[in-house]
């Protein structure tokens, strides 16, 4: 198996909790806090799409 999808999984993951962590940590405080969350979430959701057409890509026949 290429190990490239395991990247955009491990990449995608990473994002996500990060994500999470702004989103529980900072709260309301402030509007960027909450800007940078959601560009990181779309960053997770975008990394977790290319991880599923790498597996399709990859997928032996």
């Amino acid at each position: 198996m290429n190990r490239k999808p395991l990247v955009w999984l491990l990449l995608a993951l990473t994002m996500a909790s990060y994500a999470i962590y702004i989103f529980l940590s900072s709260g309301s405080e402030s509007v960027w806090s909450l800007i940078s969350g959601i560009i990181i979430a779309a960053a997770s959701l975008v990394m977790l799409w290319r991880f599923c057409r790498e597996l399709k890509t990859n997928r032996p026949e």
